[in-house]
């Protein structure tokens, strides 16, 4: 009887911990936020280091009216990129996803799962909608580009160069 319940514990240890491996295992491939410029964190869960090999860009209109929103994309690119993941982050004012590659996080943007590259890239498009102050704001990227295989080898990330955007009166 006491094998018994001493086997029954491995057998609920072994599952909770296969259930916690999977859910963080699980947790990264649907994206993590706080790695872009404007919290100075990388993509270290691809690499420790980000690589010039990525290139990350972020494009859409360079001024918006205060409280005007518009449509925005981030790049990614590079020559052994097999699928790719995004942070998105902007100094104030909303992001909202557009399709459900990318999901809202603490106010930021990730990808919802690895997106499969066409031709050699990864495009992922968002929303932005200008706060009401007057000034500069900025989006930034973090951008990572992987093999699949399920480990850090062969993956890479980088930042992409910081968008500024002109936040102008919305009377004129």
């Amino acid at each position: 009887m006491f094998l018994a319940f001493q086997k029954k514990n491995v057998i609920n240890a072994g599952l909770i911990l296969f259930i916690v491996s999977t859910i963080i295992i699980y947790a990264k491939e649907e994206g993590i936020v706080g790695r872009t410029k404007k919290n100075k964190k990388g993509c270290t869960c691809h690499n420790e280091v980000s690589s010039n090999d990525v290139l990350v860009f972020i494009s859409g209109p360079d001024s918006l009216q205060a409280g005007q929103s518009a449509l925005y994309a981030v790049t990614i690119s590079s020559s052994f990129i097999k699928a790719a993941g995004a942070n998105i982050a902007a100094s104030d004012g909303e992001l909202f996803p557009i399709f459900h590659d990318l999901k809202k996080l603490k106010g930021e943007l990730t990808h919802t799962s690895p997106k499969y590259s066409s031709s050699g890239k990864v495009t992922f498009q968002f929303s932005y909608t200008a706060p009401q102050v007057i000034g500069l704001q900025n989006l930034y990227a973090n951008g990572n580009s992987v093999n699949m295989n399920g480990k850090k080898t062969g993956d890479s990330w980088n930042y992409a160069p910081t968008k500024i955007i002109l936040i102008v009166n919305s009377n004129f």
